[in-house]
């Protein structure tokens, strides 16, 4: 399955990935679409693609908004890289950082 991934697909699963291992279970996309961390295409490109890969068996949608990774996805992800990149922090909810953070 993971060779059948593209580019954007990847980034979304390690965005979420990142956010599930920094406490936040959920990425929700309209303050992804808000964040000035992030170019406008890039943020387009992500909630577009989180949302054809959604109720998919890597990406989950909960609601209309809100986006988490699947057990699938995550071993998927894990298979090809090992771990999440830490790029994904600028624009995931922190603890610290919740004041322009996706929750």
């Amino acid at each position: 399955m993971s060779a059948e991934l593209n580019d954007v697909e990847w980034c979304v699963l390690d965005l979420l990935l990142r956010s599930k291992r920094k406490g936040v279970s959920r990425v929700n996309r309209m303050e992804l679409m808000r964040t000035d961390a992030i170019p406008d295409g890039v943020k387009i490109k992500l909630v577009f693609t989180a949302l054809l890969m959604a109720n998919g068996p890597l990406v989950r949608m909960h609601g209309e908004h809100d986006f988490s990774i699947t057990d699938e996805g995550e071993r998927v992800f894990l298979e090809r890289f090992a771990k999440p990149t830490s790029v994904a922090d600028v624009i995931i909810a922190l603890p610290d950082r919740s004041a322009g953070a996706i929750q």
